[in-house]
């Protein structure tokens, strides 16, 4: 490849180089000029629109032009100058852009800059953000404002009466804290406060403690205690009558202090000690608290019902007291005797009378009872129900067997028996063969018309057994038991036979009849 061709350089012309026009050099030292006395003047650039506000205040001190205009501390504009308005000045100042919105309920207070005075700017507060915005030109009311106390309006407190009081004060001091004539120093107030010095070390760990706490745990706490302050100062302030009063009565206080050195001195001992003996206590009373709490808790739920309850026992009480009253006393005491006199009477009575019924409700239950809940035994015959329930039944049974005996029945029924033996042997077998003719028995012992009761008595006692001349409970209760051969009948020996009723038959249905009677009246002797 072949290199580029080069282009020629063009030579330079000579001549002169071309000079500011002279205008345009006047004409720009006439402008800066005029930008230097402009913000000599004004303070500020030309063409730049200012915030300005106005405060109206009492007294605006020595505030002046150029004095800062500070929101927490921060300087947000500058003092532009002061006017009389009527006995008021007005003060007119701008804002920064950094330093607004100003809204309509901003306050205004002259602070010093200096102890001494001699310098003063004016301390902002924005105002709240729920107040509408203050436009240009808004002016502050003097409600909003507040000016410093001055060194001299201080100085002109202390007329004469108030430095008379603070000499009496001072002298009073000198006098508590230096020893009395002959006496060392130790003895003296000073002293004392050297000695309650190590004493307050504790004292003032709880001050500081209380000085942190003061400052807040919340954003404005120390701004509402620094207002509160204020508001006790200016009631202060405002109650210079009362206020004297109140140093006047401190001074006749304290004179009388000192006219009781000693026993004031006695006092603070004494505090002293109980002061000593109060932790123990304290951690006593503090130990206790805790089940004091539980027994608060236990009782809240009894507390909540207790006023009805506590209502019924005021009306009991109530009642009573119109039953003791003078009136109704003496009826009530004449009661009240009669019957604590007779009811002795009645309990020995009682005590005798106890006695005879116990044995009765004894026999009764042992000997009476356990009989009647027994059952008889009568074979075929036998019911299974206990004897009390066989009585009951016997009852209608004799009622309802009565209609046969008037002469309208089908047949008349006849019943002899004599105890548990049969008629028998000698002429009472030669009786009872022609009985078993009359009536068509068979004549044989233990099957004839003729025979003993039925059911059989089969209890082990006899009559040897039964004992009046003894008590109840002492003898043997009766067993109604089925005999050797399960039947609970006698032995066919001891028993006449007994034939079955029939239409025709009319004499065994008497005997068979008398026979039951006398099974039921051996029951009953069983019973009684």
């Amino acid at each position: 490849m072949s290199p580029l061709p080069r282009r020629p350089v063009r030579a330079k012309k000579s001549g002169r180089k071309r000079q500011v026009h002279p205008l345009a050099i006047t004409g720009l030292v006439i402008v800066v000029t005029l930008f230097l006395i402009y913000y000599a003047f004004n303070q500020g650039l030309p063409f730049v629109s200012k915030y300005t506000l106005y405060a109206v205040v009492n007294n605006s001190v020595n505030v002046r032009s150029d004095s800062p205009v500070r929101i927490a501390g921060i300087n947000v504009g500058s003092v532009v100058g002061t006017s009389p308005d009527g006995q008021m000045t007005k003060i007119q100042f701008t804002m920064q852009s950094g330093g607004l919105p100003i809204h309509t309920d901003a306050t205004v207070t002259i602070r010093d800059r200096l102890f001494l005075e001699g310098g003063y700017y004016l301390q902002l507060d924005p105002g709240s953000p729920d107040a509408p915005l203050a436009h240009q030109g808004f002016t502050i009311q003097p409600q909003n404002t507040s000016s410093p106390v001055q060194f001299y309006k201080l100085l002109s407190t202390f007329d004469q009466s108030t430095r008379t009081s603070l000499q009496d004060l001072l002298n009073t001091a000198n006098a508590a804290f230096s020893p009395a004539a002959g006496q060392p120093e130790s003895d003296s107030g000073a002293g004392g406060l050297k000695m309650a010095i190590p004493q307050l070390t504790p004292l003032l760990k709880d001050v500081a403690w209380i000085s942190q706490g003061l400052t807040g745990t919340h954003a404005g706490d120390v701004e509402r205690l620094l207002s509160t302050g204020s508001d006790v100062t200016t009631t202060l302030n405002d109650s210079g009558a009362q206020l004297t009063d109140l140093i006047t009565g401190l001074d006749h206080v304290s004179g009388a202090l000192a006219a009781t050195d000693s026993a004031l001195a006695q006092t603070i001992s004494g505090v002293d000690g109980v002061v000593q003996a109060a932790p123990p206590a304290l951690t006593a009373i503090d130990n206790a608290l805790p089940p004091v709490d539980r027994l608060a808790s236990t009782l809240t739920p009894s507390l909540k019902v207790a006023p009805p309850l506590v209502q019924q026992v005021t009306n009991t009480v109530n009642e009573l007291i119109k039953v003791v009253k003078p009136s109704k006393r003496g009826p009530l005491i004449a009661s009240l005797r009669t019957t604590f006199t007779q009811f002795p009477t009645v309990l020995t009575q009682l005590g005798s009378v106890f006695p005879v019924t116990k044995a009765v409700t004894d026999c009764l239950r042992r000997n009476i009872v356990p009989v009647l809940d027994s059952e008889v035994q009568d074979g075929s015959l036998s019911t299974g129900q206990p004897v009390w329930k066989d009585f009951v039944h016997f009852l209608p049974n004799v009622a309802g067997a009565t209609g046969n005996f008037d002469g309208d029945g089908h047949y008349t029924r006849a019943l002899l028996a004599a105890g548990n033996n049969s008629l028998t042997g000698g002429l009472l077998d030669t009786v009872t063969g022609l009985l078993d003719q009359v009536t068509g028995g068979t004549g044989t012992p233990g099957g004839g018309t003729v025979g003993g009761a039925a059911p059989h008595w089969i209890g082990p006692l006899t009559a040897a057994d039964f004992r009046p001349d003894v008590p109840c409970t002492t003898q043997a209760v009766p067993q109604l038991v089925p005999n050797a051969g399960g039947t609970g009948l006698a032995p066919a020996s001891d028993l006449r036979p007994v034939t079955t009723p029939t239409p025709n038959t009319t004499a065994s249905a008497v005997r068979t009849a008398l026979a039951r009677a006398e099974g039921l009246h051996h029951a009953a002797k069983v019973t009684s």
